[in-house]
């Protein structure tokens, strides 16, 4: 079996570090088995959300959604974009508009292969990302962002990741991509763990080739990391 995990509300709270419990019992489960992270963030946060012997014992890291590999803390591969200057434009007119009250600095952030957008910005802190995030649920803010893109640039896809954003990346560049990768070279099943696997979410696209007719393969959409850790431990009785 090979595990493939997300990172941000699977295996920590949103842009939290994994707590010393967990770090824990998750070294110790990953000895005997075969792991892969795959993350919409980049190595950076990896690192500041995960320890060291963590990621040491993976089999591999695919950050960025997908567009970039780590093997062994080596960069093997990393896909390129261009976002439109008339997508940043009305981005930004997003931002300008939207009703949420509180916005910070840095709403833009590109990274490898992909662009991560975030109206309330990412300075906010966890309060205020919780409080967001709340919103969001109500007012389909993030959502509609992403329908917008899906529809007007058929170069590109947008879907909602972790608490506050959206990610936008060429088409077919998502987190299936490392999917297939582990597929081409693993013959064995893969479990996938993540808390965005419905539509919408940048889980969905491994979670919906998972789903297709024949696949030995199974995946799970994780309500946070406490629920997480206990449904691993009970894999290994």
């Amino acid at each position: 079996m090979i595990y493939m995990f997300d990172i941000d509300g699977t295996l920590t709270h949103p842009r939290q570090r994994i707590s010393d419990d967990h770090e824990s019992f998750l070294y110790s489960w990953m000895k005997d088995k075969i792991v892969f992270l795959v993350t919409g963030s980049d190595i950076f946060k990896v690192r500041e959300q995960l320890s060291e012997r963590i990621m040491e014992s993976c089999a591999g890291i695919f950050t960025c959604m997908g567009n970039e590999l780590f093997l062994a803390g080596r960069n093997v591969y990393r896909n390129e974009i261009r976002i439109p200057e008339a997508l940043v434009g009305w981005l930004k007119q997003q931002i300008h508009h939207s009703e949420f009250p509180k916005k910070h600095l840095v709403s833009f952030e590109f990274r490898t292969g992909m662009l991560n957008f975030s109206v309330v910005g990412r300075a906010a802190g966890k309060d205020e990302r919780d409080e967001y995030e709340k919103w969001d649920k109500e007012s389909g803010e993030r959502l509609r962002i992403a329908n917008y893109i899906n529809r007007k640039y058929p170069e590109l896809e947008a879907c909602i990741g972790g608490q506050i954003s959206v990610d936008i990346q060429g088409r077919g560049k998502n987190k299936s991509q490392a999917y297939a990768w582990v597929k081409e070279r693993y013959d064995q099943p893969v479990y996938f763990f993540g808390d965005r696997c419905k539509p919408g979410g940048n889980d969905y696209d491994i979670a919906k080739e998972i789903d297709k007719p024949g696949s030995n393969d199974y995946y799970m959409n994780v309500e946070n990391p406490e629920s997480l850790m206990l449904f691993l431990e009970e894999m290994d009785k």
